[in-house]
């Protein structure tokens, strides 16, 4: 469990949990848990059941960001979580199950205006390195600082909406997807120390392409021997950009000129090896790939799971540390948010939580039933739970959105809109 940092947190039984308050530490290692962040606000008597359900006995609350236990237990709960609790959307006649999906889509709202401004930024970082410009370190650190605090809150809104970002080609785009699935990676592996680091390597890895000539960076085809060896002139291009900028953490440098770096020696600029790698530069090489594969930088856009499937194959070749591909595979998950998947009943359904005790059993929500089907009850199927169904309910293989005309924000919005009032 999480030591205690400041005289703002204080561990309590969970007998004594309550509403509005702010979890910091658990008394069981994640690990050993299906939850993928030991912190966050409990916002329902479903938190607390499921943090029970799971044997947690003790947390450790940070009372500086939620309620304190003897505020709650007074009865005047309701004001201290007024004032640091966010609104929350009523459910009406919302099963359990329901729960989950409604926090995803009100963290989803806030998530896309943290993004949004993540965006505009990177991409005046970008147009302004383009034209020689240095780097505003200051500029930077709030974007990672931002998207620090959103995955934080929800990391499953953020991963959804770097999924529904997958067609949006571009260096500023590509910059903060990665730099997202590295924070997500981070936070799963209690690495948040060096998350300020982390994520201005992650965000500023592919700055020197704004160097290079813009049809090569644009060109989807297969790059010649030539375009290929000015390419990879990249990570050098941009490690003299920060050089150049003051502030630069000096773990985000290395992670730039890292990033191509593979474990057998393979990559470049330097044919480093095994351990002469850094851990975060590996992070970062390997959810750069996974988000080049998902847009399709240069060949045909994946779905996830075959992402995923290629990325294990290359830590098998020796390009990536095994050990690493594993605990980005188990952050990101098999299947992640948003993700539309058709079952072995002809159902399909959108993902909208993990399973990290089993995770090629995640929660849906199913939107749409065979031809036919008489019980086309609307609702969340939690595939780990098969209840009292007569057949149990399995992923049989995963769908394209876009060939299945079916907008997955739009889907899950109109879902959720039947859950309030």
């Amino acid at each position: 469990m999480e030591a205690q940092k400041s005289n703002t947190t204080k561990r309590v039984p969970i007998a004594q949990i309550r509403e509005g308050m702010y979890v910091v530490g658990l008394d069981r290692s994640w690990i050993e848990t299906p939850f993928l962040f030991h912190r966050k606000r409990i916002k329902s008597s479903a938190d607390i059941e499921l943090l029970k359900k799971h044997g947690i006995r003790e947390v450790v609350i940070d009372t500086a960001r939620g309620a304190d236990v003897d505020v709650a237990q007074n009865g005047q709960a309701g004001a201290n979580s007024r004032a640091s609790v966010e609104p929350l959307i009523e459910i009406r006649q919302a099963q359990p199950n329901e729960i989950p999906f409604r926090i995803l889509i009100e963290e989803f709202e806030i998530a896309r205006k943290v993004h949004d401004e993540a965006l505009a930024a990177s991409q005046a970082i970008f147009d302004g390195a383009g034209r020689g410009a240095p780097i505003p370190s200051a500029v930077a650190q709030k974007v990672v600082s931002d998207l620090t605090s959103c995955i934080l809150r929800s990391p499953d809104a953020s991963l959804l909406l770097t999924h529904m970002r997958r067609f949006q080609n571009d260096l500023f785009t590509h910059a903060v997807n990665v730099c997202v699935l590295s924070l997500v990676v981070s936070a799963a592996e209690g690495l948040e120390s060096e998350n300020g680091a982390l994520g201005f390597g992650a965000l500023l890895h592919d700055i020197g392409q704004t160097r290079l000539p813009r049809n090569l960076i644009r060109k989807s085809e297969p790059y010649t021997d030539s375009e290929r060896r000015l390419l990879e002139q990249h990570p050098r291009l941009g490690y003299k950009i920060l050089e150049r900028s003051e502030s630069i953490p000096d773990l985000a440098a290395r992670i730039l000129i890292e990033h191509h770096e593979r474990v057998n020696g393979a990559g470049y600029p330097g044919k480093l090896e095994g351990e002469a790698i850094s851990p975060f530069s590996q992070i970062v090489a390997i959810t750069d790939a996974y988000d080049a594969m998902l847009i399709g930088r240069n060949h045909p856009a994946l779905q996830p799971i075959e992402i995923l499937r290629e990325i294990y194959l290359d830590a098998q070749k020796g390009l990536f540390d095994r050990v690493w591909v594993e605990k980005v595979i188990r952050a990101l998950g098999v299947y992640p948010i948003g993700s539309l998947v058709e079952l072995n009943t002809g159902e399909k359904g959108i993902v909208i939580a993990a399973n990290r005790a089993d995770s090629l059993r995640p929660t849906l929500r199913i939107i749409a039933w065979p031809s036919g089907h008489t019980d086309c009850t609307d609702g969340v199927v939690n595939l780990a739970d098969p209840g009292t169904e007569a057949v149990e309910r399995r992923i049989v293989r995963v769908l394209d959105p876009g060939k299945e005309r079916i907008d997955i924000i739009e889907q899950l919005q109109s879902a959720a809109g039947h859950l309030v009032h």
